[in-house]
């Protein structure tokens, strides 16, 4: 594989997400999330939100390392330990260079959003519910491979309004890699087809 990232251990990545395709496909999603996570940080630092905060550093400490950005996993665990103890003065401190790192992956992450543009398949019930039991059990086994066929699976067919909403926030979660809300959508949708 003939990636090069500042900051990102190729290997890693392959070895800690699963596959390659797995690693060049959480590149893209992470892309996604950079700004999103990065301002719900400094917001909720800027609201003295230590809790969330922390949170959401113990989040991306994950996803780095998922993606093999070791130091920058790291650098989260810091902020993670540094909100566990509720260390203002030092978060406040190393809270702007670690963002500032995460945020330069973004014109590098770039490449590897998928582009798409191919036709949606018409509804088919059995195949969404398959797909989306799929998807909750794949979270449920913490199987990365697995969920992202899942949402594959799921947005390449065509939806009302309502329920293209629905898979349109699913995926997003998945992207997001917010697992347990993805997990509770799924069953909501299961529950409504």
């Amino acid at each position: 594989m003939n990636i090069s990232i500042p900051g990102i251990d190729n290997e890693k990545g392959i070895l800690y997400s699963g596959s390659e395709a797995v690693f060049t496909e959480l590149l893209g999603d992470v892309y996604k999330i950079i700004d999103e996570k990065c301002n719900l940080i400094e917001n909720y630092l800027k609201s003295n939100e230590i809790k969330n905060f922390t949170t959401q550093v113990h989040a991306l400490k994950t996803t780095c390392r998922m993606m093999g950005a070791m130091d920058l996993a790291e650098d989260f665990f810091t902020l993670e330990k540094l909100g566990k103890e509720n260390n203002l003065e030092q978060i406040e401190k190393f809270t702007p260079d670690v963002l500032k790192v995460f945020r330069s992956l973004k014109p590098y992450l770039e490449p590897f959003v998928p582009k798409d543009d191919s036709p949606k398949a018409d509804f088919d019930k059995n195949e969404v519910e398959s797909a989306l039991k799929l998807l909750v059990t794949s979270i449920d086994d913490f199987d990365l491979n697995s969920a992202e066929e899942a949402i594959k699976k799921l947005t390449s067919y065509s939806y009302d309004s309502g329920l293209s909403d629905k898979m349109s926030s699913l995926e997003k979660l998945v992207s997001n890699l917010d697992y347990d809300e993805a997990k509770e959508l799924a069953e909501q949708i299961l529950l409504s087809l």
